[in-house]
């Protein structure tokens, strides 16, 4: 969009301000432009009644709600509107689609997508075609001899897209769902996706694996490749290692699919989203021993993580083969590259004994805390209160409630405790109040079998460099870290014999010990010679 004719736009759309939401603008301009359109084949004379008639006809039949209560008002942007020589609907709908904080890819995202065009397809699906707004007139000119079929849910967004490519004959656009089975009746040789992510809501159809947007997407688009098709779709990091219904999902791809390359974008890379997301590529193929690209993209020269990611750097570049990513059993690149790492292979070649933590310790998420009362019989611990080496219970927040209705969530000595979300991996073992205490929501709590690990032992190796890198690698992808509880289970531990961890934790205490007191007795030498220096 050139800035001529950004400034017509954006001085018309400033005559919709107070008439329409800031969100319909483009509903409302295509209505607009409907509207004249039918209004020169007629011989009816424009008045304001014969105008909103017309208005009213149009919002109809394309299924586009009336965004203009009154008449004289729609009118009036109506002849305003006729001035308009020439729109620019992409950028249009990608004006639109920012304001209302829809995340939009980046031009160096799409670079990357384009890429797969090496493949030469005869047929391409770009779902949700708004979010590769304004760059769709850019791919189907680079790439003419492609027939495109271009989907969206909003009724508004596909009449401004026919409009882009109304003199396209190798261009489709349909209204549809991809999140419904059979969404579409055709395959394709290449696909593009950026589907929605995050959000309570769940999909309605129940024929996938999961029922989560993103998830659904990757499954329902996967049905419609060609043989030999590629699907290159954007997903929030938890594909790579969540558990459950994903990791029955991720299995499904790697034993139906040839994946191509995993590879992990840089935070930020979905505009108005902290989001960390993942590109995966996978082709419509038998398995075979064909190497996965796995790759880390860092945003080149961004100055701050919330600025926008105006390109793209390969950082880190390996490959697998699936035989080695089954064997991993998730798609986590940080534990494929930790493994090239030194500290990571030497955890792995010692002899000393590993095992999963959800098999020596039981996990699970604090409760959530609706109502604080001061003077509550139970203690709540919150991430505040967990500190690199302890616990503040002088600060707890307190809860009134019948023990009885909390049973499931007391604390019990020994626990370890772990932020679940945050800016920093710290951990804590908890001892037992005069009082019965529980973990909040935003806590998780590792109860570790005191036959065969102890709290203190557990703590000392989350807290090693090899411990955060696994805890690192359990985060769900988000700029604040994230974890889920439940991918904390399939984390590996040292784990020595019962002796050998309580010398290793006589030995941390004794030594913590003296570094308190050091630290205590220096911060006191400090304040009493800070105390005599400015005393003027």
């Amino acid at each position: 969009m050139n800035k001529d004719q950004e400034r017509k736009i954006m001085d018309y759309w400033d005559l919709m301000r107070g008439t329409v939401r800031q969100g319909d603008y483009i509903a409302a301009t295509v209505l607009v432009n409907e509207v004249k359109n039918r209004m020169a084949i007629t011989a009816v004379q424009e008045t304001p009644d014969t105008v909103y008639s017309a208005l009213l006809e149009v919002a109809d039949e394309l299924h586009i709600m009336n965004p203009f209560i009154d008449k004289e008002r729609f009118f009036f942007i109506y002849q305003e509107g006729k001035q308009l020589e020439k729109m620019d609907w992409e950028g249009a709908i990608a004006k639109v689609a920012r304001s209302s904080k829809m995340p939009i890819l980046p031009v160096p995202v799409i670079r990357v997508y384009e890429e797969r065009f090496s493949v030469d397809p005869e047929s391409v699906l770009i779902a949700e075609a708004e979010k590769f707004a304004p760059n769709l007139l850019h791919i189907v000119d680079e790439n003419i001899n492609s027939s495109f079929t271009l989907t969206t849910q909003n009724a508004t967004y596909a009449k401004a897209l026919e409009y882009v490519f109304s003199d396209y004959d190798n261009v489709e656009i349909m209204l549809t769902d991809i999140y419904q089975y059979g969404f579409i009746n055709k395959r394709f040789d290449l696909i593009f996706s950026c589907p929605n992510m995050g959000g309570r809501t769940l999909a309605e159809d129940k024929n996938f694996m999961c029922r989560e947007f993103d998830m659904v997407a990757l499954e329902n688009l996967s049905l419609h490749l060609n043989s030999g098709g590629r699907l290159v779709i954007t997903l929030p990091g938890r594909i790579t290692f969540a558990s459950g219904k994903v990791s029955d999902l991720r299995q499904f791809i790697q034993t139906s699919y040839t994946i191509k390359e995993i590879a992990e974008l840089p935070e930020g890379s979905l505009e108005y989203t902290g989001i960390k997301v993942y590109l995966i590529d996978i082709e419509n193929t038998r398995p075979d021993d064909d190497d996965i690209i796995i790759r880390r993209y860092s945003a080149g020269d961004r100055k701050t993580r919330r600025s926008a990611v105006t390109s793209l750097e390969v950082t880190d570049d390996t490959f697998v083969m699936l035989n080695e990513l089954e064997e991993q059993g998730d798609w986590s690149i940080d534990r494929i590259f930790a493994q090239q790492d030194e500290e990571y292979l030497n955890f792995q070649k010692s002899e000393i004994r590993k095992e999963l933590i959800g098999n020596v310790a039981q996990v699970f998420r604090g409760k959530a805390v609706n109502k604080k009362d001061p003077a509550g019989n139970i203690g709540v611990v919150n991430i505040s209160n967990i500190g690199d080496y302890d616990i503040d219970y002088e600060c707890l927040d307190h809860l009134q409630e019948e023990e009885r209705k909390v049973a499931n969530y007391l604390l019990q000595e020994g626990d370890v405790l772990l932020p679940a979300r945050g800016t920093a991996i710290r951990t804590a073992v908890f001892h037992e109040q005069t009082y019965p205490c529980i973990a909040s929501s935003n806590v998780i709590v590792i109860r570790p079998d005191q036959k065969n690990l102890n709290g203190y032992y557990l703590k000392i190796f989350l807290d090693s460099p090899i411990g955060n890198k696994m805890i690192s690698g359990a985060q769900q992808g988000m700029t604040v870290m994230n974890i889920s509880y439940k991918d904390l289970n399939v984390l590996e531990v040292p784990l020595p014999n019962m002796e050998k961890q309580k010398a290793v934790v006589k030995e941390y205490q004794e030594e913590l010990k003296k570094y308190s007191d050091t630290v205590a007795a220096a911060e006191k030498r400090w304040n009493e010679v800070l105390k005599k220096l400015q005393t003027f």
